[in-house]
């Protein structure tokens, strides 16, 4: 493969990777994901009290938790993939670890 394509390509491959990763870890778990957790459990607590005083449960009451839950749900998966992503971002990085010696910097990539 000529060298001028393949820096091409990878430079492409970095591109995608970078815009992929900036998408997940927009969506990933952030610290709101905790603050909707202790807001399930308040909705929690609040269900299982009106159920033991058989009182009605506000279906809104049950469509927000449901929300909340779905929302965290969906953060955790693209957490799942970032952790996807970085180990077989390691075992790539191991690969080239294992065929490159040291050369100065940017010499091949110049080319």
């Amino acid at each position: 493969m000529e060298i001028g394509k393949a820096k091409e390509q990878a430079e492409d491959l970095v591109v995608r990777l970078r815009e992929l990763i900036g998408s997940l870890r927009q969506l990933a778990p952030a610290p709101e994901r905790e603050a909707q957790r202790e807001q399930i459990r308040v909705i929690d607590d609040s269900i299982q009290h009106l159920e033991k005083k058989n009182v009605p449960v506000p279906e809104e009451l049950r469509r927000l938790k449901r929300k909340l839950q779905g929302e965290i749900q969906e953060a955790e998966k693209h957490q799942v993939l970032l952790y996807f992503l970085r180990e077989q971002l390691s075992q790539v990085l191991a690969e080239i670890g294992g065929t490159v010696r040291k050369v100065i910097p940017n010499t091949a990539a110049q080319k």
